[in-house]
């Protein structure tokens, strides 16, 4: 596989993939600062860890979500959980996974973006001497694949059997805030826990991998800053803020001066 070395390269390898003005993409874009990390989310990586069976990885999930939803309700303001209410008093699991993603908690959605520039600022912005990584996933060969294993079936009610069969889907917020409108958040989501997502989708024929040399994140970090993709857009927020004078650092023109 060919390692993109210089920024021309890098354009010309992502103007294959075009999203048009649509509701689903044609193609969804990750960033890692380190090439050879898996497609896992943080809570498969957790329950790997530890070699929980499937049922066991379900039952902790169910138990977390649980836990986090009823000490959230009391913290978070009413409009950020009153979506999350079902008419039956049940708990809307992909509802609560999307909130516990934005606050650090594990869950079984791994994060993707409709931009490039979004996810090359993900694969840029640890500027460690790794080689990083841009993965695109085509949106519909992966959708066309696996709609027989779910056909009319509820999915919230596929993810907690483990029966269920080896599927994947990629989803929009359910719950949306500024940080997801920032980063044009999509999610990849499967029926088992345990599962990476990179197999999941190869298997669909819908991913490629671009490497990127870690020489190059410092040029890609600048050039994405002229495009106003920072910390501070797409983290909207104090936390976002702290992490671009991280950046402005990284970045600073020794040239400047102050009168």
């Amino acid at each position: 596989m060919k390692k993109i070395e210089k920024y021309t390269d890098l354009l010309d390898s992502i103007s294959k993939y075009e999203n048009t003005i649509k509701l689903h993409p044609n193609f969804l874009f990750r960033g890692q600062s380190d090439e050879s990390w898996a497609l896992e989310p943080s809570f498969t990586r957790i329950v790997n860890t530890h070699k929980l069976t499937r049922d066991k990885a379900i039952q902790l999930e169910r138990e977390c979500i649980n836990k986090f939803s009823i000490s959230a309700k009391n913290i978070l303001p009413l409009k950020n959980t009153i979506s999350l209410l079902t008419h039956d008093g049940s708990i809307d699991f992909m509802g609560w996974m999307t909130i516990m993603q934005h606050f650090s908690a594990p869950t079984r959605n791994l994060d993707w973006s409709s931009s490039p520039w979004v996810a090359l600022y993900f694969a840029c912005s640890d500027l460690t001497e790794k080689d990083a990584v841009l993965w695109i996933a085509d949106f519909r060969k992966v959708t066309d694949f696996y709609e027989k294993d779910i056909k009319d079936n509820h999915f919230s009610d596929l993810m907690i059997n483990s029966s269920s069969p080896e599927a994947l889907v990629f989803t929009m917020s359910h719950n949306s805030n500024e940080r997801i409108e920032a980063q044009q958040s999509r999610f990849s989501v499967s029926l088992n826990p345990l599962s990476d997502h990179k197999e999941l989708i190869e298997a669909a024929g819908g991913l490629k991998k671009i490497i990127i040399s870690h020489d190059l994140k410092s040029e890609i970090l600048k050039e994405l800053n002229k495009m106003n993709i920072t910390a501070n857009t797409l983290f909207p927020g104090i936390d976002g803020l702290g992490k671009s004078i991280i950046e402005y650092c990284t970045l600073w023109d020794e040239k400047s001066f102050i009168k």
